[in-house]
């Protein structure tokens, strides 16, 4: 049977009994740094090529011929063009937040562990306990860089894991291709993500069509097969009403290449918005506890085994 698109798509059984064992984990991607006035990659990679153009690096001209390019190789020469002219290509300034959105303090609510593919610090999640006034002014938990991508923080609510690296650590940004392709051969990197989702029920926020190709590299990498019976990987993405049968052919495309479970809403209304509307009802459903002590032993003997 055929699943309707609508406006709000009730929250999965998994997800919710997930969120309950502390065995939930929040994949957030650029559609959710988006809802607050940041560049999606394509934007991003557009305006590095700006910023060469008013360094007088390039002319307009080969700003026009550059940016028909995909992001990640517009970025990639972006990257050499800055480095040839004695400088590092500087992305901060583009990577701000502009205006309000209840997207992220609705995320931040779930108090879930999250894996992001953004550099941004939007991700705050809240405390699963009260705090004093002393320990609310301490910063969350926060990891970044290959050395640093350790499976142990997976059970840990509240930690962000920035797998592209961290605003704060520029050293730590994957930017170029030629770094995401090496970020990805990276065993550390491919034994903590086998580790995500083989073990932990996974959510992907603000992942679209425009993203497919990042979300579809990471899931080939970590060597995800199609789950027997068992549905712990999830992908939030919008549909207009129209697009019903693209959005059932793709639902089986997902299953059956990266065992990834589609659930569309639709964007007729709010259009991209969609999404935080989506988000502020599903956290509403959603209460994250500590996982328990015999996952946690379990987990230990998982990590000295390997």
């Amino acid at each position: 049977m055929t699943d309707q698109l609508e406006a709000l798509p009730p929250v999965p059984d998994e997800i919710v009994n997930a969120a309950q064992n502390g065995n939930l984990v929040l994949f957030v991607g650029a559609g959710a740094s988006m809802m607050v006035g940041m560049p999606s990659w394509g934007g991003l990679a557009y305006d590095a090529l700006r910023s060469l153009v008013d360094n007088g690096f390039i002319d307009y001209a080969e700003l026009e011929q550059l940016k028909k390019l995909d992001p990640k190789k517009q970025l990639s020469i972006a990257d050499f063009i800055s480095q040839e002219n004695g400088q590092n290509l500087d992305l901060r300034s583009n990577l701000k937040a502009r205006f309000e959105s209840s997207i992220y303090p609705n995320i931040n609510s779930i108090k879930a562990t999250c894996v992001t593919t953004n550099y941004d610090h939007e991700l705050n999640p809240d405390p699963l306990e009260e705090q004093s006034e002393k320990e609310t002014k301490q910063k969350v938990n926060r990891k970044s860089g290959v050395a640093n991508l350790n499976a142990a923080d997976l059970k840990e609510p509240g930690t962000v894991i920035h797998l592209h690296g961290d605003i704060e650590k520029p050293e730590t940004m994957i930017v170029t291709t030629r770094d995401y392709l090496a970020h990805y051969d990276e065993k550390n990197v491919q034994h903590f993500l086998a580790e995500l989702f083989e073990n932990y029920v996974v959510l992907f926020i603000g992942y679209g069509l425009e993203e497919s190709e990042i979300l579809e590299h990471i899931l080939r990498r970590s060597g995800v097969k199609e789950l027997d019976n068992k549905r712990q990987r999830f992908l939030l993405q919008p549909f207009f009403r129209s697009e019903q049968p693209l959005y059932d052919r793709l639902k089986v495309y997902h299953q059956r290449s990266f065992g990834v479970h589609l659930i569309g809403y639709t964007r007729d209304e709010k259009d991209y918005q969609q999404l935080e509307h989506v988000v502020e009802h599903w956290s509403s459903k959603l209460s994250v506890q500590p996982p328990a002590l015999v996952d946690d032993i379990a987990l230990m003997d998982r990590i000295l085994n390997d």
